[in-house]
């Protein structure tokens, strides 16, 4: 039996139209234009079968063949004893019911314990001047983003500046200074922390709050992001899930920036959510850990929730849903 194909030459990208001869022997002969090698095919380097694709088959000379008709080669190897263990596995409906429960089980430990180790080991690998820079750059963003100077009174920051540096300096294991800052966001009560450990407090939020004390839940929630370094964290895991779908399907297209995007937004929403779930409880630690009063760490976060009322179902978002949050604190506080 002749199979036509081609020949790759050895350490070059030089291919020729080659034939090769089978014998019923067990005897393959490769011929082109240059020459030819006969080698008992037991002797030669045979690629496993992996589904429809064509088998390469090395000689001696460093020379590969590639067939043409690759069904017409698996035949014959096959009826020489040559047929790929691959290829029986691939045939084989337990083994692969068996691969696909192994595969599914190895990618969900990866994606549940895997990444968020790798991704926090990472972040913690960064050195700090690259999270300052992060940083520093946030803030001077911040006038594009619709940020504003801050129109809460001099004495009402001092004050909370006061309760958020006594917070900083009994709380342990902060990788780095915290620094507070105020700023106006039209109506949007909010505070959060930046890469470099700043904490951004916006003025409707003191003004959502009857006390001082009530911010201290919130601060201390953010401290906790800072404490597990959850920004740079979620920078490379963001980082680690694009370039992983990227080289799993290989191209750069518009189809895989979507399948990129979609995947760094599932996953990252919900590791998000955990990490809020973490920063709450480490709230309530270091609340009864300070002896702060309860009443108004829970006061502070309802007041937050019941301004913000967030009908965005909990699965699209960032954080757990309201209800839920504030039920954990409360099993926490009175635990």
């Amino acid at each position: 039996m002749i199979i036509t194909g081609k020949v790759f030459v050895e350490n070059s990208s030089v291919s020729r139209v080659a034939k090769l001869h089978c014998s019923d022997e067990g005897w393959l002969e490769l011929s082109d234009e240059c020459g030819a090698i006969r080698a008992p095919v037991a002797e030669l380097d045979i690629a496993m079968s992996i589904g429809s694709q064509a088998r390469a088959i090395g000689f001696s000379n460093g020379s590969r063949f590639v067939a043409d008709e690759p069904s017409r080669l698996n035949s014959w190897l096959d009826k020489q004893g040559q047929g790929s263990w691959l290829k029986t596995l691939e045939r084989n409906f337990l083994m692969i019911t068996l691969g696909f429960v192994v595969s599914t089980a190895v990618i969900y430990a990866a994606a549940s314990q895997g990444l968020p180790w790798v991704s926090h080991y990472l972040a913690g690998k960064v050195p700090i001047s690259i999270s300052q820079e992060l940083g520093e750059r946030t803030l001077q963003q911040f006038e594009t983003l619709g940020f504003s100077e801050t129109k809460i009174s001099p004495e009402l920051q001092q004050t909370i500046e006061q309760n958020f540096n006594s917070l900083v300096e009994q709380i342990d294991g902060l990788p780095m200074q915290p620094k507070l800052y105020f700023y106006r966001m039209g109506d949007e009560a909010n505070a959060f922390a930046l890469a470099d450990g700043s904490i951004v407090v916006t003025d409707q939020l003191v003004r959502l709050l009857d006390n001082p004390k009530q911010l201290n839940g919130i601060l201390l929630h953010e401290l906790a992001h800072v404490a597990h370094n959850d920004v740079m964290a979620s920078l490379v895991r963001s980082a680690l899930i694009s370039t992983t779908v990227v080289l799993v399907v290989g191209d750069s297209s518009l189809l895989v920036d979507g399948l990129v995007s979609a995947a760094v937004l599932g996953v990252s929403l919900g590791y998000s959510r955990e990490a809020e779930q973490q920063a709450d409880l480490f709230a309530c630690h270091w609340s009864k850990q300070l002896d702060l009063p309860q009443d108004q760490l829970l006061a502070g976060y309802q007041q937050l929730f019941e301004d913000h009322e967030s009908h965005i179902p909990t699965w699209i978002s960032s954080h757990p849903g309201d209800e839920e949050r504030l039920r954990r604190l409360m099993e926490c506080v009175n635990s």
